[in-house]
């Protein structure tokens, strides 16, 4: 039986994490800012159950992937025990 993989995050995918959680609760209020957390956590359970589900990062090693989610793109990195959260960007803002 293989042990579960890990999932981490980056400093930067805290960051972006707060702060598109802060803009969504200031711009559509906290019922929508706990709709859209839920929903980010979802995802990064999906990537951490399934690290293959993303698309190949272009122009990146392959083993940084990527995963769209709405109006978001989470960047990652498959590790043989674990998946790192690298960034959770919105390609139309650019990748600060």
């Amino acid at each position: 039986m293989t042990s579960p993989i890990r999932l981490d995050y980056a400093a930067r995918a805290l960051r972006d994490l707060r702060f598109i959680l802060q803009y969504t609760e200031d711009t559509w209020g906290s019922d929508q800012e706990e709709v859209y957390r839920q929903i980010l956590q979802n995802a990064f359970e999906r990537i951490r159950t399934f690290p293959e589900i993303g698309h190949p990062a272009e122009g990146r090693p392959p083993n940084i992937r990527e995963y769209h989610l709405r109006h978001h793109v989470i960047q990652y990195r498959r590790e043989p025990d674990r998946v790192v959260i690298l960034r959770i960007v919105n390609p139309r803002r650019g990748r600060r």
